[in-house]
């Protein structure tokens, strides 16, 4: 895995990943590549607050899924400060936690999707967030950088600074809560799942017996 203490630039990419699957493992890594970071540090969410509603996996087994999808990414390392946290986890709580392990030497980019975006006015203290890890927006077809602009607002000097964070990246098509559907109805062994997941994340899933239907 990637040694960050020796990162210039590095791209920070939080999420539930519940289960982690291709899209969260190629995308951002493919964001990294496309501004020439060092790589990405992957951040699992503990109680993430934009899902009150809805109780994730163990946050043991999330941990050792991402583990397992990167063991051999050199481009990838793990940050659990999140899992360990109690109470809901803040982006800016975060990275003013990363800020003060990792120093003022290294560039953090926080990497968000485009429906973060059109609401980041919205999260907790989004003016530090921006003055520690300034924002990197992944942009998937189809959306149009024109529909996330006006989605965001409609100052145009403030839209203009929006467009330079964004990065154009493959598009994906994998919706975790349908991977964990399809996960509960077929098995791992499923051939769609299979295309959705590492290997390794598979074989913890089965030996875990994760994501079953309740009997």
């Amino acid at each position: 895995m990637l040694d960050v203490q020796h990162c210039h630039r590095l791209v920070i990419y939080g999420g539930t990943f519940d289960p982690p699957h291709r899209a969260h493992i190629e995308l951002p890594l493919h964001a990294a590549n496309a501004i020439g970071a060092d790589g990405v540090l992957f951040i699992p969410a503990g109680q993430p607050p934009h899902k009150p509603d809805r109780a994730s996996t163990a946050a043991h087994h999330r941990l050792a899924m991402l583990t397992a999808a990167l063991r051999n990414e050199p481009r990838a390392a793990i940050n659990d400060c999140e899992i360990h946290r109690d109470g809901p986890s803040y982006t800016a709580d975060t990275l003013r936690h990363l800020h003060d392990a990792l120093g003022p030497d290294i560039t953090l980019r926080l990497l968000i999707g485009a429906d973060m975006a059109a609401i980041f006015n919205q999260w907790r203290d989004p003016d530090v967030i921006v003055d520690l890890a300034e924002p990197l927006v992944m942009l998937r077809p189809p959306a149009t950088a024109d529909d996330l602009l006006s989605a965001i607002t409609q100052d145009l000097t403030e839209q203009r600074v929006w467009q330079g964070r964004m990065v154009n990246v493959p598009q994906i098509d994998i919706s975790s809560t349908e991977l964990r559907d399809r996960l509960a109805l077929h098995g791992a062994d499923d051939e769609q799942v299979r295309q959705m997941l590492h290997p390794a994340v598979r074989q913890y899933i089965q030996a875990h017996d994760l994501y079953q239907r309740a009997r």
